[in-house]
């Protein structure tokens, strides 16, 4: 790709919040597009397959590789006190973020939800929406169900449904915040990233001070809109806040912004940064191997 060129590379697409539920039970992204122009190289992720899913693996570390929230294998808390079991990136959040209305849910429908997440955990997809159903036909403002049933939905490709269960929360004015980052992750599967930098940003009104996932939304969104200065900002902002490393991928995000900003010496810096905790051996080895590649062409 040409340095002078105005877009450098840009098209930065992510496994984020439900394309990590996604490829938890189905193994496959229901869209994504190649990597274009130059610039470091994807890693790659392995992800399960069940035979149930014609097996699509992500191509790119831009289309499928960057989980906002914890770990490969993301599952539901295992703490039945926690007040949602929400997958990542959401289940970072305080467990003190509720709704007003959950706090008044029966205890029925308190079951139902304990059932979902149930099923959730044990990859039980179609059992876990079906408990979900129940429990917001049951109580209709239960906010942290109707977000759980959201991710459930775009685990099945219901991008439709699971963005008007996402919403469902905010109909009444309410600020909660998961529900926003719900949002927000739907916007960035269809790459809509006026969208991802509007919700972010409202996400980050609410809680600027421990939301790394929203940062690293609000990032991404201004790297696709070639807002550099303010995307750097955001990605250093999210690993000032995820002080654990829990989420290395950061590092790769903000290699991009670098690369765009042409300043080689950060580029090299962050993802040497990003070898020192990634856990995964692919994803390891094409890092090094593109650094090589960088460190030959700087000594000719």
């Amino acid at each position: 790709m040409k340095r002078n060129s105005p877009t450098y590379r840009c098209d930065v697409s992510t496994l984020t919040l439900f394309c990590a539920v996604t490829l938890m039970f189905c193994g496959t992204l229901a869209h994504g597009q190649g990597r274009k122009g130059g610039g470091a190289p994807p890693p790659t992720q392995t992800v399960p397959n069940p035979a149930a899913m014609p097996p699509a693996p992500p191509s790119s570390f831009d289309e499928a590789n960057m989980v906002l929230g914890n770990n490969r294998n993301p599952v539901p808390s295992k703490n039945p006190k926690e007040d949602n079991c929400f997958l990542p990136p959401l289940n970072g959040l305080d467990t003190g973020t509720v709704g007003v209305g959950d706090l008044q849910v029966p205890e029925k429908t308190q079951r139902e939800y304990a059932d979902g997440c149930a099923a959730m955990r044990n990859r039980k997809i179609a059992a876990a929406e079906n408990h979900l159903r129940k429990a917001v036909n049951q109580y209709a403002k239960y906010s942290a169900a109707w977000v759980l049933l959201g991710q459930v939905l775009v685990a099945q490709q219901k991008t439709e449904e699971a963005h008007d269960a996402c919403a469902k929360p905010l109909t009444s004015g309410s600020n909660y915040l998961p529900a926003y980052l719900c949002l927000t992750d739907i916007s960035s599967r269809l790459k809509n990233w006026d969208e991802v930098l509007k919700l972010s940003t409202r996400a980050l009104e609410i809680d600027p001070t421990t939301d790394a996932a929203a940062y690293a939304y609000n990032a991404m969104a201004n790297l696709n809109l070639h807002r550099l200065p303010e995307a750097e900002k955001s990605a250093l902002k999210a690993l000032e806040i995820d002080r654990n490393r829990t989420e290395p991928r950061v590092h790769y995000l903000l290699a991009q912004i670098y690369e765009a900003k042409r300043d080689r010496a950060n580029e090299v810096a962050q993802l040497r940064e990003y070898l020192k905790y990634s856990t995964d051996p692919k994803d390891t080895a094409t890092v090094k191997n593109y650094l090589a590649e960088l460190d030959e062409k700087s000594r000719k």
